[in-house]
Parts: C-alpha cells; sequence; structure tokens
C-alpha cells in the first residue's frame, strides 16, 4: 500500500487542530515525514522557551526504559505539559514491557511520541518484536496510531516540488524526473539534493542541466545510459557502463541493485494498469511495453536473490550483479543455491 500526498496532508491538518493526546505512535516506511510530525508535535505543545526543559529525544537502541517512565510520570517543569519522543524504537531490545505498562495508564501531562520503522534504509521488511502488536494495541486505546506508508511516484514528485518552493525556487517536469532517476525516491536523500539545488538556485527555475550540474552530471548520464541500454537488450552496452560506475565511484553495486529493483517495480506497476503522467512516466510506459511482464519478474526475482547473495556471500559485488544482469536479460533465473556454492 503506498500513500498519496494528500493523505498526509489531511493527516498533517487533523494533528495541527486536534486535541492532545497522552500517546502517538507514529510507524511505516516514511522515516523522514514521520520525523517531521514528531516535531510538528513538539512545537505546538512545548513553548519555545521551554524545551530544553521539556523535550527530549531518545532512541531505541540507548534508552534507559525505567528512567523513561519515571520522568514520563513525573510533572513538567513550570509548564502544562512536556514532550518525550523514542526515536528508532525498533531498536529496543527487552524492555517494551515496561513501554506497554505505562501507555496503558498514561500521564495527562506527558506527551510520549514512538517513531516505529517498519522497514530499513533498503526497503526490507523490519520484523516486529514479539511485545510489538500489545503496544500497537494499547496506543489505539489511549492515544493515536498513525500509517506513514512510501509515498506512491505521484506524491514523490509533488513532495519534490512543494520542497522546493519552500526552499524559494522552481522545478521544471524534466528537472524533477533527473532528480528522481539520479537520487531515487528515499525521501532523506532528495531533501539532500534540494538543499543543494536550493544554495544553488534560490529564487531561479531549475532545469535538467542545473541538476546535473549539482548533483553530478557523470552519475546521471551514467544511471540513464545504463537503463536505456536494458531498455533496447544491448547487455555489452550495459556492462561497459555499470563498469565505469562502479570504478569511478560513483555508486555501490548494491545501491544499483536498490536503483535497479525500484525501476523494474516501476515498470511492473505500470504493467499492472496504474496510471500516472508527465516525462518520466510516459518513458516508463514505452519501456514497460517493450517489456513481457514475465520478463519483468525475472528481472525483480534476479535482484532480489542478488540483493541476498552480496549479504550471505564473500563473493565479488560486482560480478554478481553482472550475473544478474547478464541472467535477466537472457530471460534467465538465477539458481541461488549455485550461487552459494560458487562463491564458497
Amino acid at each position: 500500500m503506498r500513500a498519496g500526498l494528500d493523505y498526509y496532508r489531511k493527516t498533517f491538518a487533523e494533528i495541527d487542530s486536534g486535541e492532545a493526546l497522552p500517546v502517538y505512535l507514529l510507524m511505516g516506511e516514511e522515516y523522514l515525514v514521520m520525523e517531521e510530525m514528531a516535531t510538528r508535535l513538539a512545537v505546538r505543545f512545548v513553548q519555545k522557551d521551554m524545551r530544553s526543559f521539556n523535550l527530549s529525544v531518545n532512541h531505541g537502541s540507548e534508552i534507559d526504559m525505567k528512567t523513561f517512565v519515571s520522568t514520563a510520570r513525573s510533572f513538567p517543569f513550570l509548564s502544562d505539559r512536556r514532550v518525550m519522543i523514542i526515536r528508532e524504537l525498533e531498536r529496543l531490545k527487552g524492555r517494551w514491557k515496561q513501554l506497554v505498562e505505562y501507555c496503558s495508564e498514561p500521564v495527562d501531562s506527558t506527551i510520549v511520541i514512538l517513531l516505529f520503522a517498519t522497514h530499513d534504509d533498503k526497503g526490507r521488511r523490519i520484523r516486529p518484536p514479539r511485545d510489538f502488536a500489545a503496544l500497537e494495541k494499547t496506543v489505539k486505546a489511549r492515544g493515536r496510531v498513525i500509517q506513514f506508508d512510501r509515498l506512491n511516484d505521484s506524491g514523490v514528485r509533488k513532495w519534490v516540488s512543494t520542497r522546493a518552493k519552500r526552499l524559494n525556487f522552481e522545478m521544471d517536469d524534466r528537472a524533477v524526473s533527473s532528480l528522481l532517476s539520479s537520487a531515487g525516491t528515499n525521501l532523506y536523500n532528495l531533501s539532500n539534493e534540494l538543499d543543494k539545488l536550493g544554495v544553488a538556485f534560490e529564487g531561479g527555475r531549475v532545469t535538467v542541466k542545473d541538476v546535473a550540474s549539482v548533483i553530478g552530471s557523470y552519475r546521471m548520464r551514467s544511471v540513464f545510459d545504463m537503463l536505456d541500454s536494458i531498455g533496447k537488450g544491448d547487455p555489452a552496452s550495459v556492462l561497459m557502463i555499470l563498469s565505469g560506475i562502479i570504478t569511478s565511484g560513483a555508486e555501490r553495486p548494491s545501491v544499483v541493485v536498490y536503483q535497479l529493483i525500484h525501476h523494474f517495480l516501476a515498470l511492473l506497476r505500470i504493467k499492472a494498469g496504474q496510471g500516472g503522467g508527465g516525462y518520466r512516466y510516459d518513458k516508463l510506459k514505452a519501456e514497460a511495453g517493450r517489456l513481457k511482464t514475465r520478463e519483468v519478474m525475472n528481472w525483480l526475482e534476479n535482484l532480489r536473490t542478488t540483493e541476498i547473495l552480496m549479504k550471505s556471500t564473500a563473493f565479488p559485488e560486482e560480478l554478481l550483479l553482472d550475473s544478474a544482469i547478464l541472467h535477466s536479460m537472457n530471460g534467465r533465473l538465477i539458481d541461488r543455491e549455485a550461487g552459494r556454492a560458487g562463491a564458497a
């Protein structure tokens, strides 16, 4: 399930106008949006001059839960409320029951905000701990659980345009497509690149050439060229371009795998009938029309297998990626077990 930007606009509007609740659980894939929500809540409920006393940010891997609960149950300093945030809750080890117990009987003067990432930075689902279901059920009863699904392609494009305007510059449609093709759809990466563009082109309008000048024309051209060669069915050209990407240090093989998975997932969505628009969509639609669904599925299966082999064997990552490309372009699937044996 992927969310549109309108879903998040509506959710933020509800938070801005709603009453204070003692506990919020923010969970999902779009961690940047989750952090923006946590910040919005903190700014709303704790006055600026009181934040050094009544606002705390903790991390799941480091938190002393006994101290956290004790502080949450105490009175705020010279204020009506305090806000206590736990980021990276998915890294919490062995102290879940204390947190669940607190959330079952929270203190009204303390607003607890919990951020739980359901996927890692490569898009793999994080297995929730055993007590997470109890926490989620408890928060639903005493506060609010908000789901942060990944933005759909249209939502990401709108997010980029909106963020650019907030940074006081505009981007044409092709410039947005170039940025997404180069930086991907991870909002953290996009935010960093937009910050760079904002410094360079504040008050102006950014074009494809401007994006290349800031992000790096070699990296962008190489990624475009590799995808074009894949679409044309030219394996020798693909491997030559890939070698240049890797040896130049423009991208690691694991990052290229991630970019290819994202690309072929986009093709699969188009073949499934999901709509869209704009320059990038038209180009992807044309490529999707040249491929059979089975060919797209083979690419995705081989790339997933390659991702696993990169993590579980000592075989050179570039050779694993070369193998995935050659297998996929020849319509064959990688034998995962044979790959493990060959790397042993």
